[in-house]
């Protein structure tokens, strides 16, 4: 039988799996987080979303060998809040992975990995990640589920829903870039010229990749690793090399088309319509940004 404290502890558990992932319905404490779509990353926000709650630190070897609710459960009833400590008050664990500036918006479900930034003046999307080390400049504009991989760097970009930024990409803003003025004065934010990278919807930045300012990769397009983009990119092309090239098109499951424009992964067909692709059943005019 449960006691009061440990269905408490339970709760508030069970409240975090459902923040972090929402479930269709109750959640047994013994159906593994696998099941329930918790990647790594998903299981530490969990962690610390129940040390706030808490005020119980969970260590990482429980963290690490926890497979489901009731493995954290009986860590937490074991071990229960700290004495004569209010879990809500000064002693409760620190959750904030990243560094969110003032004046920065970040919406719901976004999660930010350790030392990842958003600078004043940058929005965020809900339901976005932000890998270790990333870098969010002011004025930038993500959309929602946007993935910036580990020590990937957008400047003052825009980029569309469900949009992959690899590790180590970097999209640029300024053209002629200088650190100083011509009089000897060290450049503000204000002082550097704007001229936005846009990224369309669901399209992928490879590891690497650097984006020249003023690009715009079109939606569903995937830049390969390493490459160096200083022209446009249209919807579902594949680009690659220094200065990037098309190669190719692309499935919007991120798949390499055929020569028939068919996608030999979920044969997705496509056909042409002049430089531009379609998706076979949709209007000429369907391709959304």
């Amino acid at each position: 039988m449960l006691t009061a404290d440990t269905a408490t502890l339970r709760t508030a558990l069970l409240a975090a799996v459902t923040a972090v992932r929402p479930q269709p319905g109750p959640i047994a404490g013994d159906r593994s987080f696998a099941d329930l779509g918790l990647d790594s990353l998903d299981r530490l926000v969990l962690v610390h979303t129940v040390e706030q709650a808490t005020g119980v630190t969970v260590p990482d070897h429980v963290l690490a060998g926890a497979r489901h609710v009731d493995d954290l459960l009986s860590y937490l009833d074991t071990v229960g809040p700290a004495a004569d400590e209010d879990p809500a008050g000064p002693g409760a664990a620190e959750t904030k992975l990243g560094v969110v500036d003032d004046g920065a918006v970040v919406g719901a479900g976004s999660r930010l990995w350790h030392q990842a930034q958003v600078a004043a003046g940058a929005s965020i999307g809900a339901d976005c990640t932000l890998g270790k080390g990333a870098y969010v400049g002011a004025g930038s504009q993500l959309g929602d589920r946007v993935k910036l991989g580990n020590y990937a760097c957008v400047f003052g970009a825009n980029i569309a829903d469900d949009a992959m930024i690899s590790p180590h990409a970097a999209l640029l803003e300024d053209p002629a870039p200088r650190a100083t003025t011509p009089d000897g004065r060290r450049k503000e934010h204000t002082d550097f010229n704007q001229c936005p990278v846009t990224v369309g919807r669901r399209a992928t930045i490879g590891a690497g990749a650097m984006i020249a300012p003023g690009v715009t990769v079109g939606h569903d397009a995937l830049v390969a690793i390493g490459a160096v983009v200083v022209r446009d990119v249209l919807p579902y092309a594949l680009v690659a090399g220094n200065p990037a090239r098309q190669c190719g098109w692309v499935c919007t499951c991120g798949g390499t088309l055929a020569d028939t424009l068919r996608c030999p992964r979920c044969s997705r067909g496509y056909v042409r319509h002049g430089d531009e692709l379609h998706l076979l059943g949709d209007p000429v005019d369907a391709c959304d940004g």
